[in-house]
């Protein structure tokens, strides 16, 4: 390896460094209780590596995002679902068996996304631009949510042969039962005497609610 691929390989390292480091600090502390020396240090590199690799805090922000709403996309199974979509409507109606396997498909995409251990701190943050949404906002919305809302609100047509608005709030619905356990995780916890929402118990939570869904959702034969 020559001199150039070496620091190259040391870049692309350090800015990972100060990105999986800066989705935990600005999930803790929020964007303006984050400073560069702490986040350089957490990260273990030097501080001016922030102003040079990635522009200062603000652009290690930026990065963050972006790398939460690529990993969350990739988690909610858009890509599956549009496999399995377009062959399920190469029959008129679609049957009940296949609508039910693609709400199950998409809600537990989504729950994985939001809900698995590893993804704690990308709901803390995806939260924190719901509440206070920066101009990053819209690459969450334009990369995770708006996909993945425009996909269930599609299915949701197709099962129920409804407007487009009225299966917009549907999907809407359907969503919220997925992120009532993202707002109110604490007090979820408290009820069962869980310490954290495991794989074990992220299992069970979302065959209920795909369970409620398939249920909600059944198919306008008329």
């Amino acid at each position: 390896m020559n001199d150039t691929n070496k620091n190259m390989l040391s870049s692309e390292l350090t800015k990972e460094k100060l990105i999986n480091e800066g989705i935990k600090q600005f999930a803790i502390h929020g964007i303006n209780g984050v400073r560069t020396r702490q986040l350089a240090e957490s990260a273990g590199v030097n501080q001016s590596a922030i102003p040079y690799h990635l522009g200062g805090k603000l652009g290690v922000y930026c990065a963050v995002i972006q790398k939460i709403a690529t990993d969350l996309s990739m988690e909610s199974n858009v890509q599956v679902f549009d496999v399995q979509f377009k062959l399920a409507m190469q029959q008129t109606p679609i049957e009940q068996t296949q609508a039910n396997q693609l709400i199950s498909l998409l809600i537990t995409g989504l729950g994985n996304a939001l809900l698995l251990p590893k993804h704690e701190y990308y709901s803390v943050l995806i939260l924190r631009e719901q509440l206070e949404p920066t101009e990053n906002y819209d690459v969450i919305y334009r990369d995770f949510i708006e996909p993945f809302h425009t996909r269930l609100s599609g299915l949701i047509q197709a099962i129920n042969r409804i407007d487009k608005q009225t299966a917009i709030i549907r999907a809407h619905v359907l969503i919220g039962q997925v992120l009532g356990f993202v707002v109110a995780r604490k007090p979820f916890l408290k009820q069962i005497n869980a310490q954290q929402i495991d794989e074990y118990l992220l299992n069970d939570i979302l065959q209920q609610i795909c369970l409620m869904a398939t249920h909600a959702l059944v198919i306008d034969k008329q």
